[in-house]
């Protein structure tokens, strides 16, 4: 029974769970209404594996708090998670114990961090995420100047040696270092999309052209690579429909649906279609790959993410990103959904007329 009504009473206006448990048993002797309000008990024993340590482990009962602080164990700051019904709830834990009195009595207070817990989750995350692209981005960024290098050394041996090149030996030779420049390019393009996006600086030059002869134009391109990959790129409907985009943009956000779609669609077939709305045309690029799971659909549009798949190429993952901040300007969306039989459905829906200039 409390001896104390006067201080209990104050306790039961707080906000933070408190708890006062009495020592050597660890009988809880008061609960504040903080306390009584939570979906799970803070008291011993919990359920198995309802208790966690800061690192996710489950805790023995004698290493739960409440246990401890019977013991006469100073608690400063300790973090503590319950596995409740509602998801983990994260508390750091402090308690102190009185011994005026014969037993003594130890008073737990319990101050929910779940908030803090997650950002720090979700910075740990992004910073993960940061280390993989820059290692990333060096790979690949140094694989065509590698080429760019022995190319150019190559050539320059030759003159050292007098040696002559014919016009087609010169253009085979030069062939490579051509390809891994236009590799850089698209490369430093995206890096610089990305500042600018992320600086709200993405600008648009709008002109009005013909759809579907600007979609048949880049599967056109693409087929080869698709064939390489063992799929079958098709256009299986685009309707002449005029729109008023910045044409290049959107092309290179088609670019990087249909690459997306030849990287992870695991040689099936690959199908890009338009589709017309009263006011707006939906550009369509389905696979028939494994798919992406429901929880990572919204995440891999993010700069840097890519989502979990057994594909072992390593990419900067920015093409996803880009491809959402051009819809973005356009005043537009894109989206993923899943495909009935198995695979990706990537839409990205614009305006008919998009305004001038993006967003700034």
């Amino acid at each position: 029974m409390s001896e104390q009504p006067g201080l209990e009473s104050a306790l039961d206006q707080l906000a933070i769970p408190v708890l006062r448990v009495e020592e050597g048993t660890a009988r809880v002797l008061f609960a504040n209404t903080a306390a009584r309000m939570l979906p799970f008990t803070l008291e011993p024993p919990a359920a198995p594996g309802a208790v966690l340590d800061a690192e996710g482990t489950p805790l023995p009962v004698e290493q739960h708090p409440v246990e401890r602080a019977a013991r006469g164990e100073p608690l400063e700051g300790e973090l503590v998670r319950w596995a409740g019904p509602e998801g983990s709830r994260a508390f750091v834990v402090h308690a102190r114990m009185d011994r005026s009195r014969s037993p003594g009595v130890a008073t737990l207070s319990f101050q929910d961090v779940s908030g803090w817990h997650q950002t720090e989750a979700d910075l740990r995350r992004a910073l993960g995420a940061r280390d993989t692209f820059l290692s990333v981005a060096s790979h690949e960024l140094k694989t065509p100047i590698t080429v760019l290098q022995l190319v150019l050394e190559r050539l320059q041996r030759g003159a050292h040696r007098e040696v002559s090149l014919s016009g087609a030996q010169l253009v085979e030779r030069l062939e490579p270092a051509l390809r891994q420049v236009r590799r850089l390019g698209v490369l430093v393009q995206n890096l610089l999309d990305v500042s600018r996006a992320r600086n709200n600086h993405f600008e648009l030059e709008c002109e009005r052209f013909e759809l579907g002869t600007l979609v048949r134009e880049v599967c056109e391109r693409f087929s080869e690579h698709a064939r390489q990959a063992g799929s079958v790129l098709a256009v299986e409907d685009c309707p002449p429909v005029e729109v008023h985009w910045d044409r290049m943009r959107v092309e290179q956000a088609l670019s990087n649906l249909i690459t997306n779609a030849i990287k992870y669609g695991a040689g099936g077939p690959i199908s890009v279609r338009a589709e017309p709305h009263e006011g707006a045309v939906s550009l369509r690029v389905e696979d028939r790959g494994p798919g992406v799971a429901e929880g990572d659909r919204e995440r891999i549009f993010n700069p840097f993410e890519r989502a979990a798949s057994g594909h072992r190429g390593e990419s900067l993952g920015l093409g996803l990103y880009i491809v959402r901040e051009i819809a973005r300007a356009h005043g537009g969306t894109v989206g993923l959904t899943g495909r009935e039989g198995g695979g990706s459905c990537f839409t990205l829906r614009l305006p008919r007329e998009a305004a001038e200039g993006g967003y700034e």
